[in-house]
Parts: C-alpha cells; structure tokens; sequence
C-alpha cells in the first residue's frame, strides 16, 4: 500500500528530471498494441459443454470401437466348406481351392492364397496342398510336399498344417513349412509362436527359431542363427537321448556352444529329459535366465520332472496365447 502519491506509480502525476531521464530511456522499450491485432480475453466454457475437439475426439474413438466390433466378428467367421480364393501368382491362373481337393503348383509357379479372412498363404514352385477343412474356426490344410509361407491373424489353434502324422499350429503367426517326399521337413517362424504336434509329442517354437521333423518326431527347436558346431551337438544330443544313451561329451558341447539366444533351447532339451538336469545344461539355462544354479531343491525337483519347477523358468520366456492380437500387422498380410 502507497500511502504517499508517486509519479512512478502514477503517470498523471509530474515526475522529477530523474525519473524523466529514466523513462526516456526506457520509451523504446514501451508496449504499443497493434489495432490490427485486438487483445483477446480467453473465457472459461459455459458449465457443461466441452471443447469441439475433445468431442470429436470421443466421436472418433467410439467410431472406431464400433467398427472393430463389427469387423472382427466378421473376419473370423467363415461359412463351411466355402472355397479359399487364388488371387495371385507367377504362372498361376486365378481360381479356387475346394475342400478335399489336390493343388499343385509346376517348377516356375507360384501362387498366393486367400486362408478364408484370417490370412494369405503364399505356395513356392513344385508344391502340393490339399484342403481338408475350413469353417469359423477351424481352417485345415495339409502339406503332401514343397513349401508353404503362411501369414496368419487369429486366435490360436484356427489355422493348422498337416504333414503326414505331424500337425502344425499356428498360434497368431507367420511361418514357413516345408516337407519332402519321405516326410521330413522343417518349419521356421518369423513372428508369433507355432507347435507341433506329433505322436503325442508337442513343441512349442517361438518367432526366431526353426524346428526339425518327420512323421514320427520333432527334434529341438533352435535359433535361426545358431552356430553350426552347437545345432550339430543339439541334434545329436537329441538322439542320443532318444536311444536311451546319456552322452556326457555331447551334454558339455552343448552347454558350451549355448549363447542367450539359445536359452530356448535349453529349456526344450532339459524338459524333453528331466534327467538331464543332473548335468552342465542346468547351470549354464541358470545362467542365461538370471536364476540361482546352486539351488539344489529346485535342481532336484527338475530331475524328477516336476512340472512347477520347470514352470517357474519357463515362465522367465513370454509364451502364447496370451496376446496374439499384437502381431497386429499380419492381418494385413
């Protein structure tokens, strides 16, 4: 409060040479208002409305909420035993691939075909396919021998590949299969997870991995880019297990050869053989998980093939199906 009137407070009032001088020099420095550009006093809203844009933003969110509830449904559902179209290919008529029929593309073909709405399968040269099921669901085809890519979005389990007495699954994925004559083939996953099921026998393959098979089983899932020396002791590791034969040599080339992408792998061996665990796999999977390997009870527990034991490494691993619908990019496959 001023009791006192002041010219520096109030310019009405006559100011002494000093502070003359002063606002002289400061006169540059004044703010003038441009009349072409009137001040603008901002006012709240009234009470109760909104922005335009906050509400065209919720127009927009409902919109697309309810489009994606009407095409979803839509995507999934498939009429039984409808036909799968042939859109596209090198040296390949457009038609259609009719359940229980035969398909083969020659050796400089190759054709793309619609997987009723949840994908596209592309078919390489000197393949055969033949469509054994197809409704909301549950879509079957069977690879008698080539090469298959299939891009996939859908639940789990709505779209398989059969390959004599094995059967691939695709979990929300795309993949690359292939199958030869006598029966054995391969199966590579670029996204998603797929498993294969053979004889009772069921191994999951993540994104990144590629998995061996025939007619009677599958071998270990590997890496992509795993080294050769440690893919060779792997599969050697394998049937020596499978006869019956501990290979302590083959055990401590593996756990040797094993990198951080391999870790996988390790968990596929030590689950396929629990007794394995006794051995230099346990601890080097330890290592590459960030768990303790000088647990004993756990150790133990492995060995006897305890499913919890395992399960509280494999849970270090995200695992299918929980969230398929992220790989988002191959419904547009």
């Amino acid at each position: 409060m001023i009791d006192k009137p002041d010219a520096l407070w109030d310019p009405a009032l006559e100011a002494d040479a000093e502070l003359q001088r002063l606002a002289a020099l400061l006169a540059a420095f004044r703010h003038v208002p441009d009349p072409r550009f009137p001040a603008r006093v901002w006012q709240r809203p009234p009470r109760g409305r909104r922005p335009r844009w906050l509400l065209a933003s919720a127009a927009a969110v409902a919109a697309c909420a309810v489009g994606l509830a009407l095409w979803l449904p839509w995507r999934l559902q498939w009429n039984e035993g409808a036909h799968w179209a042939v859109v596209a290919g090198a040296g390949a008529a457009p038609g259609a691939l009719e359940v229980g029929t035969t398909w083969a593309t020659s050796e400089r073909q190759t054709a793309t075909i619609r997987i009723a709405r949840i994908g596209s399968m592309q078919v390489l040269p000197d393949t055969r396919i033949r469509l054994r099921d197809t409704r909301s669901g549950h879509h079957r085809l069977e690879l008698v021998e080539g090469r298959v890519r299939a891009r996939i979005w859908a639940p789990p389990g709505y779209f398989g590949v059969a390959a004599g007495a094995g059967e691939t699954l695709d979990l929300g994925c795309e993949f690359e299969m292939s199958r030869d004559v006598r029966g054995a083939g391969s199966i590579q996953v670029a996204s998603g997870w797929v498993m294969h099921r053979v004889g009772g026998q069921e191994t999951l393959v993540p994104a990144g991995s590629t998995l061996a098979f025939d007619d009677v089983r599958s071998g270990i899932p590997l890496a992509i880019h795993a080294g050769a020396d440690f893919r060779e002791a792997v599969r050697r590791l394998d049937l020596a297990m499978l006869e019956g034969r501990r290979a302590p040599g083959l055990e401590s080339a593996v756990a040797a050869g094993a990198a951080a992408e391999d870790r996988f792998s390790l968990l596929a061996l030590l689950t396929r053989y629990p007794e394995l665990a006794s051995g230099p796999l346990y601890p080097r999977l330890a290592a590459l998980l960030g768990e303790p390997g000088d647990d004993p009870q756990h150790r133990q527990a492995w060995q006897a093939g305890n499913a919890q034991a395992m399960e509280a490494w494999w849970a270090r691993i995200p695992r299918p199906p929980k969230a398929w619908w992220l790989n988002w990019r191959d419904a547009f496959g």
